[in-house]
């Protein structure tokens, strides 16, 4: 317990004195508003409000909104949608309305659009990206440059990086120079990825050793020298040639089939010695030459002949006496030989009816008629006139031996009416005829010395000057089956030779020569060929039905083009021109063993008549789509004749009948010229026919 000190009192009233006083203040009364209102206004109740607001507005939207659901391949692509978008499980909750979208994924092309909402329903879609392209590259060994071939078509590489290709399979070849082709079936996934592709690639080609006698030739390939004999040397597989050459001996070319792998040694090469050269010139120029009887041309000309040999050289030339010179050369000898001819005459007397006509030689007037001219004895033309009278035309050849006599009998202008007949005409199966009046004398046949030439064309001096009709496209199989209903072509390797407007095939000769004279019967004219009992028996040269056209008219329609005769159906060169024919080009690749690689007419097979440019008299294919039956029966000639053969119809003897021109099975040098010949009586897929008529 505490014990109070005492104070004295002096003390106590001092400390009453120091202390403060105490005094009122001021009081005013505190306003107190209602609990109510102080409560609505507080921080607590104004996020209260907020919150039911929100609760308010999000309630209003989830009745409101409709799911927007995107179904993707791939599954796990990105998916951007335009304006408020709530993601919700697999899609987003929307509200109504139109919506832009993106859709994208590594590897795949982004793909976009817009979608419409509507407060219907739900909306769902499917959406399926592209792949990206992928990308190849070929790493070779050994490391060479190629060529890469995607399913058979060069694509252009770079290092042997392929880019761009679409996803899939694809079948890739490897080309290189002196390597074997390489091929694989890769698939490319695309995604932007790149297929790594090795390739071990093979040699091509194989070691050839090969000698002279004598040694020290040069040895070339498709001019390109590889050495001298004896020789080891690389060759790429194939069919090859070399060559082998030394000075003062003969060239020699081998063929050389070569294996990759297969090394060969050849036969010695024996080289003989070089052929002399004879330098002809002749006075005048153009004169024939033929060596050892055989045609070598005109002159002035250069003759390779055989060294250590004696050749027998004629020279002849229209309306000069032959010469025969004797010519021996060493090898490799050159020497020049001057021939100088010596003209020869003969005399053509020249009449007429009515008489007192004018007499024109080779454009020149020369007289009256009734008069005997002494001329060079070569071919003249000789036209004879007569006011109102229609001109006499013919060409002859005088001869120093005999005196030839030319009787002409002028036509009055209603004579020659015939003039008037049409030009073309439609016949009654249906083909078109056109009026062809040659008078030309040229050589059919071809020189010895023409590449791919055949024995049976020998040279012949024909004249051609009857007037005939020829058609101007091959017998349809539509107008044929006028004639025979249930004629077929058939097909070859389930390519139709059988549609209407291609030519007839598989029929044969006699097939041909029977639908002439059923046309002839149709059209109300006679019948050219004599029948029993359903044979060919012979025919009448003088009816005026149709026929098949003879073997002249057939070469100078083929081959006349404005005064020359051509070699090839499109001119006198090659290559093939665009448009020439239907021959065997790529399309008939597996038809016919051998094809013409850069030459396309569109036809595996048969093409339709007329499908291709006509030649310088108007007439369709007489070179290409089939070849043709022609009237003359077939005989071999002999040798180089003089005698000029005057609107020739054939032997009257023989097996089989002449077929003329190619077909759309021929790629080779020797059928595509228009001198080819063949021959034959049966039916074949390649042979066909037109018909022709003569005018009387």
């Amino acid at each position: 317990m505490a014990v109070k000190e005492a104070v004295p009192a002096q003390d106590e009233k001092s400390a009453i004195d120091d202390s403060p006083l105490i005094e009122p203040i001021g009081f005013t009364p505190v306003q107190i508003n209602s609990t109510r209102t102080r409560l609505f206004f507080t921080k607590r109740a104004l996020m209260v409000a907020a919150c039911l607001l929100l609760s308010l507005l999000v309630l209003i939207y989830l009745v409101i909104a409709r799911s927007l659901i995107f179904e993707t391949q791939p599954n796990n692509a990105e998916i951007s949608i335009s304006g408020f978008a709530l993601p919700l499980g697999d899609g987003h909750l929307v509200l109504p309305g139109n919506y832009s979208y993106t859709i994208s994924a590594d590897g795949y092309l982004s793909k976009s659009g817009e979608v419409e909402v509507s407060s219907d329903g739900h909306s769902r879609h499917t959406v399926t990206l592209e792949k990206l392209p992928g990308h190849l590259q070929v790493e070779t060994d050994p490391s060479v440059p190629v060529k890469v071939l995607i399913n058979g078509s060069e694509v252009p590489n770079k290092n042997g990086l392929v880019e761009n290709l679409s996803p899939g399979g694809l079948r890739v070849t490897v080309l290189s120079d002196r390597y074997l082709p390489f091929t694989r079936e890769i698939k490319i996934e695309g995604l932007d990825n790149t297929y790594r592709l090795a390739a071990n690639l093979r040699p091509a080609w194989a070691n050839i050793r090969i000698s002279s006698n004598p040694p020290g030739a040069t040895v070339s390939a498709n001019g390109k020298v590889l050495g001298t004999t004896p020789l080891n040397t690389e060759l790429v597989q194939g069919d090859r040639v070399v060559s082998i050459s030394l000075p003062e001996h003969k060239t020699v070319d081998v063929p050389v089939a070569v294996t990759a792998g297969v090394d060969q040694t050849l036969p010695t090469v024996n080289l003989g010695p070089a052929d002399g050269l004879l330098r002809v010139v002749t006075t005048p120029e153009g004169a024939g030459v033929t060596v050892d009887g055989e045609f070598r041309g005109h002159t002035p000309l250069e003759l390779e002949l055989t060294s250590g040999k004696i050749h027998r050289l004629r020279f002849f030339k229209d309306g000069y006496a032959s010469i025969e010179h004797t010519v021996d050369l060493s090898a490799g000898m050159e020497r020049d030989l001057n021939v100088n001819l010596n003209a020869v005459y003969g005399r053509v007397y020249v009449t007429s009816v009515p008489s007192d006509a004018e007499v024109y030689i080779d454009g020149q007037y020369a007289g009256k008629s009734g008069q005997t001219f002494n001329l060079p004895a070569k071919s003249h033309n000789i036209e004879v006139r007569k006011n109102g009278y229609k001109a006499f035309d013919t060409k002859v050849i005088p001869s120093a031996k005999l005196e030839q006599t030319v009787r002409a009998v002028l036509l009055t202008r209603e004579q020659a009416r015939w003039q008037q007949v049409p030009s073309s005409y439609r016949h009654g199966a249906g083909g078109t005829m056109k009026l062809m009046r040659p008078n030309a004398v040229f050589t059919m046949g071809s020189s010895r010395r023409e590449q791919g030439r055949r024995a049976n064309e020998v040279m012949r001096q024909v004249s051609l000057n009857r007037p005939f009709y020829i058609g101007a496209t091959e017998v349809t199989n539509r107008e044929f089956r006028r004639f025979k209903r249930m004629h077929t072509s058939r097909h070859v390797n389930g390519v139709s030779l059988d549609n209407d407007n291609l030519p007839v095939v598989s029929i044969s000769w006699i097939d041909a020569a029977l639908f002439c004279n059923w046309l002839s019967d149709r059209d109300g004219l006679a019948p050219v060929y004599l029948t029993e009992r359903g044979r060919i028996v012979g025919f009448d040269s003088a009816a005026d039905g149709y026929r098949l056209p003879t073997e002249a008219e057939w070469a100078w329609l083929a081959r006349y083009d404005k005064g020359t005769m051509r070699k090839y159906p499109w001119g006198n060169e090659l290559p093939i021109g665009a448009n020439s024919g239907n021959y065997a080009d790529s399309h008939a690749a597996k038809l016919v063993p051998a094809v013409l690689r850069t030459y396309s007419d569109r036809y595996a097979a048969t093409a339709p008549v007329g499908s291709y440019s006509p030649n310088p008299l108007g007439i369709y294919d007489l070179g290409g789509n089939v070849s043709e039956w022609i009237h003359d029966l077939y005989t071999i000639g002999t040798g180089l004749s003089s005698r000029l053969e005057e609107n020739p119809v054939g032997p009257q003897d023989g097996d089989y009948h002449v077929i003329r021109g190619s077909s759309w099975r021929h790629s080779g040098l020797t059928e595509l010229r228009l001198s080819y010949r063949d021959y034959g009586e049966g039916p074949r897929n390649d042979i066909g026919f037109r018909v022709a008529r003569w005018i009387n």
